[in-house]
């Protein structure tokens, strides 16, 4: 179905792929909302790893390709790397929904943003990418997803191209028992993990996934972002980046009859108020992101 939206005096046109039957939904509506949370998201990721936004050990020069996986609102490729590298490097973003893609009159010609699964890559890409950029797929994809994503991209890149996969663990690190265990935690479990079975804890799997595709020279960094107004102006952030997260699981843990946990939406908006006051109050609240960075081997 298409359908357009009102975009600062823009008009944004859409496909919806919505369908039921997708194995690939997103579990968190794509609109004008969620990308500005993207966009902040994003940018307080960039921020936790110190606004270096490349960790394979890799110059992008000349003809090289970069793919940016789960692109979302593009905010990582379209307004962070396309600020550090020359115009004769080729950014592709990508996504299984173009609902958040920028406008076409605002991208640049090395930049293009398609619709498609990090799934089933383009045969043409095979042995042409250099570098692969991927972020925040723990809610998207099941753990045999994961393998056959992996796979593509393995596929698809160079030899001696480089991936890197940034994902988070699956919960606050925190001192506090409340926020452990958590009913919005365990909403979000019931709605992505039991319902949809995806693999949420998937920093544990990656480098084993990884070294079973064939890559080699893994590497995995840890950073942690602190979370809640404990940590000031940066912690407000990051607590209204992750919170508007669970915000817009909201009708459909509501749809699912809130799983036991939570009736109506009053009530659900009131657990929500509950994680903000707690991690507001508990010093030493974070979010753990960690980044793993692997590359295909030379022949």
């Amino acid at each position: 179905m298409a359908f357009a939206e009102d975009v600062n005096g823009a008009e944004r046109h859409y496909v919806s792929d919505s369908s039921e039957s997708s194995p690939y939904k997103y579990c968190i509506p794509p609109n004008e909302q969620e990308r500005a949370r993207l966009d902040l998201q994003s940018e307080m990721i960039n921020l936790t790893f110190e606004n270096k936004l490349i960790w394979a050990p890799i110059t992008l020069e000349k003809g090289a390709i970069v793919v940016d996986s789960g692109t979302g609102s593009g905010h990582w490729l379209f307004k962070s790397l396309a600020k550090e590298v020359p115009s004769t490097v080729t950014l592709r973003g990508i996504d299984i929904s173009p609902r958040m893609f920028p406008l076409p009159e605002t991208i640049p010609d090395n930049t293009s943003f398609i619709s498609l699964s990090v799934t089933s890559l383009p045969e043409d890409w095979t042995n042409t990418v250099t570098l692969i950029h991927q972020r925040l797929l723990m809610a998207a994809l099941q753990a045999y997803q994961w393998k056959t994503a992996i796979s593509e991209m393995y596929r698809v890149l160079e030899p001696g191209g480089w991936v890197q996969l940034f994902e988070p663990k699956d919960w606050f690190v925190t001192p506090c028992e409340a926020i452990t265990h958590h009913k919005i935690r365990r909403t979000r479990d019931k709605l992505i993990a039991d319902l949809r079975h995806v693999t949420v804890n998937v920093i544990e799997y990656l480098q084993n996934w990884l070294k079973e595709a064939g890559f080699v020279n893994l590497t995995a960094q840890k950073r942690e972002m602190p979370t809640g107004s404990w940590a000031g102006e940066r912690g407000t952030l990051s607590m209204n980046a992750t919170l508007g997260a669970f915000e817009a699981m909201k009708p459909l843990v509501i749809k699912e009859g809130g799983f036991g946990i939570v009736s109506t939406e009053e009530e659900y908006d009131a657990v929500l108020a509950d994680l903000r006051r707690l991690c507001d109050d508990t010093p030493d609240t974070y979010f753990q992101y960690w980044v793993f960075t692997a590359q295909k081997p030379l022949p």
